[in-house]
């Protein structure tokens, strides 16, 4: 946008002026006041910019806040110009949503004339980068990668995400094709905090399982529906010295995530009602039990310090024959430029448990930092990367996006979406509903790792352990 930078000449300068001139001219005559009005209405006098009274202006008008949408919005039609030859920055995680919104980037400087410095990191450092430069209220980044279900809760109560509906509700602001309505439901309810919008949604993935086609087929073997028929699958085609049975992330914070459906399946849950640590109980230290004996006995070497960046390629290698994960890199294990298993994946939904099936999900989206001095321009960003054509190019390559309108295209297989499509309605979230998500997870993380390392004999010890700091972490928020 555009803002009018002319100021009206203050009316307090044209008095001043005036009455001194007068004051020369007339030092003689000090009676004659009214010469003083007289001298304002000269022809040759500059007169203010702004045709209304002044008299009538408040002066705080005059200045923009940053604060108010519907002030700093320009009057008129959207017009994606507006803003030509600004330069915004964004801070972005490495992620298949990453890798292809990155080469899409000169399309939106052309449209806008705004020029894009994108910078991604990993994700751990993308984490800290991001929580120190809102820390600080810098003014460095103007749009940034999130997540309600891990920093949403701590980000929205510190202040530090603009509220997206008001740019929404601007029709001077957002493009009329924009649709709004057109997002999911799930991930949008995810990134409201307070009736704010704190993000929009640009993904959203499922757990699954991937697994060997051509491995179970060798050894006569269906894809197992049960925990149990998992553990006894992995123990039948498990190789020491070879390909091993089975992976999913073990690394502390990072396996928390992928516990989550192994949680949820025997029948356990991360928190009770009053949102204390509920994952010790007898259902939870089982499912500790598991995914540690699991990991431990049948899983690769260094398993306690792999998350998805390790074991995405092990998978692609052929060293591991079966892999929970989330639905999102499916892309990448079924490309033959990638992956050397690429004709012999299959898909699955995450094995039944006693406590029956357990669907999980997570949602990435992109914020505005509240600290940005470019927060139109940033908008006008976020709605790019997130509108329908932008959305639908995204997900042909093979990121989900959070429209409902897009099509999954030849790229997805049959089997894949039928499974995504069957566990998205009841997807649950992965991580403990409360504030201090980060802390937990290192917490919960920790107990995990004891777990793994242990075959899943000091469970209890673990998950105790874990229940313990977990609720004198929430208890100190």
């Amino acid at each position: 946008m555009h803002t009018d930078t002319r100021r009206a000449v203050p009316r307090w300068m044209l008095t001043l002026v005036a009455v001194l001139v007068l004051g020369l001219l007339a030092a003689a005559c000090a009676e004659d006041e009214e010469a003083v009005d007289d001298e304002e209405d000269e022809p040759g006098e500059e007169e203010p910019a702004d045709e209304e009274d002044e008299a009538d202006a408040d002066p705080a008008d005059e200045e923009d806040d940053g604060e108010d949408v519907a002030e700093d919005a320009e009057d008129g039609d959207f017009d994606w110009d507006r803003h030509e030859g600004e330069t915004i920055r964004v801070a972005l995680n490495q992620h298949p949503w990453q890798e292809e919104i990155e080469p899409l980037i000169p399309e939106f400087e052309e449209l806008t004339g705004i020029t894009v410095e994108a910078d991604a990191q990993p994700e751990e450092q993308f984490r800290q980068r991001v929580t120190t430069e809102l820390t600080a209220r810098s003014d460095d980044i103007d749009v940034f990668m999130t997540s309600a279900l891990q920093e949403g809760g701590r980000y929205h109560d510190s202040g530090w995400y603009e509220d997206l509906y008001p740019y929404l509700e601007d029709d001077s602001l957002t493009a009329d094709d924009y649709d709004f309505d057109d997002m999911a439901d799930r991930p949008v309810a995810d990134h409201e905090q307070d009736g704010e919008l704190i993000g929009m949604p640009i993904q959203i993935e499922t757990d699954m399982l991937f697994y060997r086609e051509d491995v179970l087929d060798e050894h006569g073997l269906e894809p197992p529906e049960t925990l149990e028929e998992l553990e006894e699958v992995a123990a039948e085609i498990d190789d020491p010295d070879g390909m091993r049975a089975f992976a999913t992330r073990g690394r502390t914070a990072a396996a928390v995530t992928k516990i989550a459906a192994f949680l949820y399946a025997h029948g356990a849950d991360w928190s009770d009602d009053e949102g204390m640590a509920d994952f010790d109980s007898p259902e939870g230290v089982e499912a500790f039990e598991y995914y540690g004996r699991l990991l431990g006995e049948y899983g690769p070497s260094g398993v306690i310090n792999n998350s998805w960046e390790e074991n995405i390629p092990l998978f692609q290698q052929g060293e591991v024959a079966m892999l929970t994960d989330a639905s999102v890199f499916s892309a990448d294990l079924i490309d033959p430029d990638e992956s050397a298993v690429a004709d012999d994946v299959g898909f699955a939904p995450v094995p039944e448990g006693p406590g029956g099936h357990a669907h999980t999900f997570w949602a990435w989206a992109i914020a505005i930092s509240s600290a940005s001095e470019n927060k139109e321009p940033a908008w006008y960003f976020v709605q790019w990367a997130t509108s329908p054509e932008v959305v639908q190019q995204v997900q042909d390559a093979g990121v989900t996006g959070a429209r409902e309108s897009t099509e999954y295209g030849d790229f997805y297989p049959d089997e894949w979406v039928e499974v995504f499509e069957e566990q998205l309605p009841e997807a649950r979230r992965t991580t403990p509903d409360v504030v201090p998500v980060p802390e937990v997870r290192d917490a919960i993380g920790e107990g995990i790792v004891r777990s793994i390392e242990t075959s899943g004999e000091e469970a209890e010890a673990a998950a105790e352990a874990a229940a313990e700091d977990f609720n004198r972490i929430v208890e100190q928020e």
